[in-house]
């Protein structure tokens, strides 16, 4: 038997919660194994989720900003809407996060001591791991290992969820055509994004959820502005429902929901279970080592380390917050301690996050309603978007700006946007938040106009006036 090879670091997922991490320590001279079970490095955020769902949103929206060219003196001609080219967007889809995982690749073949591997790795100890791919197996033994193997689509127990036509999240990603119809279970963040980019190509979309409002934890105020304006779009919008039953064959789907005390059958061409995600702790070989897991994901401490010292687990698989840049965060952030240097782990009240949705919504810190559940005495000032002259150029005035300050103080601890460009505001909302500024140091720092960061300052000035 041949003796098995050993590492300093044993890596299990290439996505955002173990490619950095490898990169770092390599770069550092430390002996790393990164082993991913996909097709290339990226993970859940480039080949399922964020980058995929953003390139169908960028066709989405250029088709329809066709629609409103009247708003800035242009004619349409006799042409009208251009037709959607399914096909061609699935194309430019996969050529892009071919490149951008060939990109990351390339960029670890430049470091000597880290090797990538693509296969299925499984712990078989506290300290050794097999690993499997289509051509042999392996055995290694190593000092330190971090888990990064992301999340799954969750699935519901719906009678008919595996009938054809059935999608979850993944499945959505790869559909081969746009639909006439789709109804979509789950108004959370990928519900709310492939809700608006489907109905933007044409699709009649309604969309389910259990919950009394969409988008769960963020700011109340702006999920139900976001609700309007899903239904002025022409978005069927179901809150507080319950799905009974999926029947028939594909492309003449049955969805039983019962809502407000009513019994109605949504007819659709497409079902989507889009109710989020949960950690991918299937075959990691938990069970043999000291490491424990809950439905919320693999329990670590404040330091990322699970039960079993030695291994730590970073990015979904620790459960929520469940995105890229946070998976990343927390990588850097092992990869600094196992390396000896100083280093403050990511808390989640700094973290930062968009939706994609139109209006962007973005957010930062706690929310109004999170920080009076924690007991703080807090402030909110707020910015119509309405008023501003960026917005008004750009033909996208329905916005608001919320920024959430302790009353005594003035210190910020969250700032929650819902407007078109949303996402490029959460830099510097992210800063505030994360250097405790306060109120009267946005209100004096200048800001260039026109732009939408200008609602920064305008709203923290009216907290010092």
């Amino acid at each position: 038997m041949a003796t098995p090879e050993h590492v300093d670091v044993l890596i299990i997922g290439g996505g955002p919660g173990g490619t950095p991490a490898a990169m770092a320590l390599a770069s550092a001279g430390t002996r790393v194994l990164l082993v991913e079970a996909g097709s290339g490095l990226g993970g859940t955020c480039l080949f399922e989720g964020c980058i995929p769902s953003k390139i169908f949103r960028e066709t989405a929206a250029r088709r329809h900003e066709v629609l409103r060219a009247g708003e800035f003196g242009l004619r349409t001609g006799a042409a009208g809407l251009p037709d959607v080219d399914w096909a061609a967007v699935q194309t430019r889809r996969h050529r892009i996060l071919a490149g951008r995982a060939q990109g990351a690749l390339a960029r670890t073949g430049t470091m000597p001591s880290l090797e990538v591997v693509f296969g299925r790795a499984r712990l078989t100890s506290a300290r050794t791991a097999t690993i499997d791919t289509p051509d042999l197996q392996r055995t290694v033994t190593f000092d330190r290992a971090i888990l990064a193997t992301g999340s799954v689509p969750v699935s519901l127990p719906i009678p008919g969820a595996d009938l054809p036509g059935v999608l979850d999240s993944t499945q959505l990603i790869e559909i081969d055509a746009v639909p006439r119809s789709m109804v979509l279970i789950g108004a959370g963040p990928i519900g709310v994004e492939m809700a608006q980019i489907f109905a933007m190509l044409g699709t009649r979309v309604t969309l389910v959820e259990v919950a009394d409002r969409i988008l769960g934890p963020v700011d109340a105020v702006l999920a139900e502005r976001l609700k309007n304006r899903l239904i002025a779009d022409g978005i069927t919008v179901h809150t507080g429902a319950t799905v009974a039953s999926i029947a028939g064959e594909k492309g003449q789907l049955l969805t039983s929901i019962a809502v407000d005390g009513a019994d109605l059958t949504l007819g659709s061409e497409v079902v989507a279970v889009v109710a989020g995600r949960h950690p991918n702790v299937a075959g990691l070989g938990l069970e043999t080592t000291q490491i424990r897991s809950d439905r919320t994901g693999v329990v670590v401490d404040a330091t990322l380390q699970t039960d079993e010292p030695g291994i730590y687990a970073t990015g979904d698989l620790v459960g929520n917050p469940m995105f890229a840049h946070w998976a990343t965060a927390q990588a850097l952030a092992v990869a600094r301690h196992l390396l000896g240097a100083p280093v403050e782990f990511p808390r989640p009240e700094h973290n930062s996050a968009v939706i994609f949705s139109s209006p962007e919504i973005g957010m930062v810190g706690l929310t109004e309603e999170a920080a009076r559940a924690n007991g703080l005495d807090v402030g909110v000032a707020e910015y119509d978007y309405r008023a501003d002259a960026r917005a008004q150029i750009s033909g996208d005035t329905d916005g608001l700006l919320r920024i959430v300050y302790y009353r005594g103080t003035h210190r910020i601890v969250g700032m929650h946007a819902l407007v078109e460009g949303a996402a490029d505001l959460m830099g510097e909302a992210a800063l505030a938040v994360r250097r405790g500024l306060t109120t009267e140091d946005l209100a004096t720092t200048i800001h260039p106009h026109p732009t939408l960061t200008e609602a920064v300052g305008l709203a923290a000035q009216s907290v010092r006036n």
